[in-house]
């Protein structure tokens, strides 16, 4: 019997590793197609009184990020267990409504929006981490939820260009409609997290249990650990901004009209069929890719290059 129960174990784990895991790597993927889809847009010949429009919406959702980050400070670690799937409910209908009042809104006042979809979705990080911390295999798990961030910007875009260019959606609905249909997934992965076992004795026993803190524990943590803290802070600060303007950015560097809306998708492919097995469609006609083959190395062919490459930038 106890050979039996060892051998089970494992098997055990694996399984709750892909559930967990699984999971939070979807949630925090679709948390993505509510945040990033504006950003396959243009808005070639924009502005936002004097100011480039794609640049004034990329700043105002950062800085709704950026105030949400701190708000997450209290808000993350007061947050009980029975109260976590509530509150990623609400932050995904405010993010969603707020990109359907970028689509209501005229510009250049539907910027404003945009704020609050960076206000809303802020601190989504650290309540799904929330649902898979405290257990033995949190390390396995917190990886899987890390491969989000690799992946999910570039499926973000490539879905944002799909729409525009097969539905014809308007740049300013675009997000909206994404968001729209990212937002039921994301309230069964939350309803899933939430029916996640409780961590065990064992799990209780090798990993520091999260309790809530009040304010004046919040202020002693702080205390203890400031150095390291402080730093973490602005290491993490400087990497999301840059991280935000290039991905934010990256359909004005290069010219998207040329390549397929899957380019940005982090899939490897060869011919017309992609290694998972999708039907890719064609960026161009044979034609094209013939006159791409004689045209000179400083124009043509670069975009001949980015329309050969299955890469994701």
């Amino acid at each position: 019997m106890e050979a039996k129960s060892e051998t089970n174990k494992p098997i055990s784990n694996f399984l709750f590793i892909l559930w967990a895991g699984g999971t939070a790597l979807l949630s925090y993927s679709l948390v993505y197609a509510l945040r990033k889809p504006f950003t396959a847009a243009t808005f070639d010949g924009m502005d936002f009184f004097g100011m480039d429009y794609k640049v004034a919406t990329t700043i105002m959702q950062i800085f709704g990020y950026l105030i949400s980050k701190f708000f997450a400070i209290k808000i993350v670690s007061e947050l009980k267990r029975e109260n976590r799937l509530k509150f990623m409910i609400f932050s995904v209908a405010l993010a969603e409504l707020a990109l359907v009042f970028f689509g209501l809104l005229p510009t250049p006042f539907n910027v404003f929006a945009l704020f609050f979809n960076g206000l809303a979705l802020g601190c989504m990080w650290g309540v799904i981490f929330s649902f898979i911390e405290g257990r033995k295999v949190t390390d396995i798990l917190a990886s899987l939820l890390g491969v989000s961030m690799a992946v999910s910007s570039g499926m973000a875009k490539s879905l944002g260009l799909f729409v525009v260019n097969t539905f014809g959606v308007t740049e300013f609905w675009m997000p909206a409609l994404i968001g729209g249909l990212a937002f039921p997934l994301l309230v069964l992965m939350g309803w899933s997290l939430n029916k996640l076992p409780s961590p065990t004795d064992e799990d209780r026993a090798l990993r520091s249990e999260r309790v809530a803190l009040n304010g004046e524990q919040r202020r002693q943590l702080f205390k203890s650990y400031m150095p390291l803290l402080i730093m973490l802070f602005f290491a993490n600060l400087f990497i999301t901004i840059l991280r935000d303007i290039k991905e934010d950015f990256l359909v004005n560097i290069i010219d998207v009209s040329t390549i397929s809306s899957w380019l940005f998708a982090p899939s490897r492919r060869h011919g017309n069929t992609d290694y998972s097995g999708n039907i890719c469609h064609d960026v161009t006609d044979k034609q094209q890719l013939q006159g791409a083959d004689s045209a000179p190395f400083h124009g043509d062919r670069r975009s001949r290059n980015h329309q050969l490459s299955g890469i994701q930038l």
